[in-house]
């Protein structure tokens, strides 16, 4: 089991994943996240993290994972595209930013920035970071929002929490199950 407290992509901790577990995603979440919601299907497994004192309805910071159980025939660019046209329907005006696509760790993977000045919901401004990334076996989804524009500090923090999640078969050579 793990003891550095890596979380395992939407099963939240690795203490939670059986110790025989291959494909994953390694993430560390920022110091003091807690998680406040969880959720599964057969089809999902989902985790949302939020700051110290704040709550699933009331945050200004949300860590989100989603596993998306066997589903692996769409490419990380093609569901970019569709969570584009999704938010454009929710916030008429959004504008979105590619961070990385291609390959990582031998996985196809994409990143971008979706920022919405005026979400319908009512809350203020909204932007969120996602990386998808196309397993072998499953489909894997991790987001960072904020209700803010985060500052030098924080957007150097997030550009280091999204290059050191990653995903990782510890069947396959080369591909170190181990975190940054």
């Amino acid at each position: 089991m793990c003891r550095s407290y890596f979380f395992v992509l939407a099963a939240t901790l690795a203490l939670v994943l059986p110790a025989h577990a291959e494909e994953q995603m390694l993430l560390t979440p920022p110091k003091g996240f807690k998680v406040v919601a969880e959720s599964s299907t057969e089809k999902t497994k989902t985790a949302v993290m939020v700051p110290q004192g704040q709550s699933a309805a009331n945050w200004t910071e949300r860590l989100s994972t989603q596993l998306l159980f066997k589903q692996v025939d769409e490419a990380p660019e093609v569901f970019r595209a569709r969570a584009e046209k999704a938010a454009l329907a929710e916030c008429p005006g959004a504008t979105f930013e590619k961070l990385k696509g291609g390959t990582e760790n031998l996985y196809p993977m994409a990143a971008w920035i979706e920022t919405c000045a005026k979400p319908k919901d009512g809350g203020g401004m909204l932007q969120t970071w996602t990386k998808a990334v196309q397993g072998r076996e499953n489909f894997y989804v991790l987001q960072k929002s904020h209700r803010f524009a985060p500052d030098a500090k924080q957007l150097k923090a997030l550009t280091k929490l999204f290059d050191a999640a990653r995903v990782c078969d510890t069947r396959v050579p080369g591909q170190r199950c181990k975190q940054k």
